[in-house]
């Protein structure tokens, strides 16, 4: 009885396909497939409880299938030879010289078919996917295994009136796709360029897994038990499979298959164990039927946890594209806002270190003391705006101290109202008295109204009757701030995208203001909204939480809101 194998194109996406071996090799590699396929067939012979002389496995075809698959089809003479060496010493004198040599060429040819139908459905040895399981049985196990066990078949039948062709096939696919998905996937885990276990795995995992496999077997098959007993214990190796599937490399996984395949075929073709008692064509149905069912539970197992882990890579790979994505983003916005929020302040210093250097010129040094205190005060607030922006950048707590809202207003109010009074707008401050102080980090809050202030004053330029009202109170435990104007509004079509990043409807504009403002206000514990008034205009309010120690006042507003 003979078998086959395959091989596989190089493909950039299975790494485990080797290229095209010298002449050196392939008689190093023909050599090696020759020992190995006639050993396990000998092995495959040894356990012949049939008078027909039908192996109970016969793992030879695996081995050609590997060979061929991983290393080309210069390897077929190799599986002819070790097909040959197997008819001539363990066949003897069952079948003809002609029906031999049949046997062998159907040998290669079912080998060549099962590697060309591998090349075509460009299985991975890895096992990675389902998919590559798949392919592996229906080649492997059904074409090569197949025509294998017609020929197999057909030659014992041939030369016995006693067997049947029908029931002698059945025998055979059984003994030879047992074999190959025993020893198949073995060597690819370890043929396939993968000979080195991974580094990062705690092995002493799979040192034990070996020894409660080989324990298993020996209770199992050596142990004298009840059949009622020994056929459930049987199924202790599942368990063992199962956890080394999810936790092992996949050389420890097919390695741990192999094994207990190779354990209980051997204590079954010797006579012990609880299937050697059923007769063989039972004790074949229902020990193949297990060790199928283990075959492809592990195997199964070990492609479902590669898709996950490749699943996982892939999310990693674009999370972290997406962070490097988000950091240069950030880079940009945070460019923009600090040449946007430095304008003024920058502005500010230039036209006090001239008029500072006028009034010293004319002799008026208590004059240019007052530009030079003013020039200070605006460098501060630049460096200060730097830092703040780059803590709010860096996702830190900004420093914030108990301030009174009077105060913000002031300072913003200072900043603006000399730019408002050049663009021909009115500012209207409104401040409910007795506000309770906030925490807060009062550069930021003056940040949002300076904005504010200046988009309002940015399109209300140049109009008749211009004018902005900013108005603070309180509403229960919420200190609301509120900037009103006259102008002509937010256009309907922009209020649900005003507060995205760099989508501006004002002319110049980099759409950097808003979205910061909102961020800041949002870091604050508090919300930010707009909306167009009743009697016209833009209306920009947001809110501050205020301490719980201030109680629960009435609400209290000087104006409306």
């Amino acid at each position: 009885m003979s078998h086959s194998a395959g091989h596989a194109i190089p493909d950039p996406q299975s790494r485990a396909v080797a290229t095209a071996p010298s002449m050196a090799r392939v008689l190093l590699l023909s050599t090696a497939l020759v020992v190995l396929y006639v050993g396990v067939g000998a092995w495959g012979f040894v356990f012949t409880p049939d008078a027909l002389g039908i192996p109970l496995v016969w793992p030879a075809t695996g081995v050609g299938l590997v060979f061929v698959f991983l290393y080309g089809y210069r390897l077929l003479p190799a599986v002819a030879v070790g097909a040959g060496l197997i008819a001539i010493l363990f066949t003897g004198d069952m079948a003809p010289p002609l029906e031999r040599v049949v046997s062998v060429a159907a040998t290669v040819a079912a080998t060549a078919l099962g590697a060309g139908l591998l090349r075509r459905w460009r299985f991975d040895p890895r096992l990675a996917h389902l998919r590559d399981l798949g392919v592996f049985l229906v080649a492997g196990g059904g074409v090569s295994s197949g025509l294998n066990a017609v020929v197999g078949a057909y030659g014992i039948a041939a030369g016995s009136e006693q067997a049947a062709f029908a029931t002698t096939w059945w025998v055979c696919w059984a003994a030879d796709l047992m074999g190959l998905a025993l020893i198949a996937p073995l060597l690819f885990a370890l043929m396939g360029g993968r000979f080195l276990l991974p580094p990062g795995h705690d092995y002493r995992v799979g040192g034990t897994l070996i020894i409660g496999i080989i324990a298993t077997s020996v209770v199992v098959y050596l142990v004298p038990l009840s059949l009622a007993v020994a056929l459930p214990l049987s199924y202790l190796a599942f368990p063992l499979i199962m956890f080394a599937a999810l936790q092992c490399p996949v050389q420890i996984t097919t390695g741990l298959i192999g094994l207990s395949g190779a354990l209980a075929l051997t204590a079954t073709g010797l006579g012990y164990g609880p299937f050697a008692a059923l007769g063989l064509e039972h004790s074949l149905l229902a020990l193949n039927a297990q060790l199928g069912l283990l075959v492809i539970t592990g195997l199964s197992l070990t492609a479902i946890r590669s898709e996950r882990e490749a699943a996982e890579s892939r999310a990693r790979d674009h999370l972290e594209s997406l962070a490097r994505a988000g950091r240069i983003n950030l880079m940009g916005q945070l460019s923009a806002t600090l040449a946007h929020e430095l304008n003024q302040p920058l502005c500010a210093l230039t036209t006090y270190a001239q008029a500072g250097r006028r009034l010293l010129q004319r002799g008026e040094p208590e004059a240019a003391a007052d530009a030079l205190e003013r020039l200070e005060d605006n460098a501060r607030r630049a460096s200060e705006t730097v830092r703040q922006i780059r803590t709010f950048a860096s996702r830190e707590a900004p420093d914030r101290q108990s301030c009174s809202p009077a105060e913000w207003v002031r300072n913003a109010e200072a900043l603006m109202r000399r730019e408002l009074g050049q663009r021909g707008v009115a500012l209207q401050v409104n401040v409910a008295p007795e506000l309770p102080p906030v925490a807060v980090a009062p550069i930021q809050v003056e940040q949002v109204l300076v904005n504010l202030l200046r988009n309002a004053g940015e399109v209300l330029a140049g109009r008749p009757d211009a004018r902005i009202r900013l108005s603070v109170y309180r509403r229960r435990q919420e200190l609301v701030l509120q900037v009103s104007d006259n102008g002509p509004g937010i256009p309907p079509e922009h209020l649900s995208r005003l507060f995205e990043p760099f989508t501006s409807f004002k002319r110049g504009g980099m759409g950097i203001g808003l979205a910061l403002c909102r961020s800041i206000v949002e870091s604050h514990g508090g919300a930010f909204t707009a909306r167009n008034g009743n009697a016209g205009g833009a209306e920009f309010r947001f809110t501050l939480p205020l301490e719980a120690s201030h109680g629960h006042a009435q609400t209290d507003r000087s104006s409306g809101g």
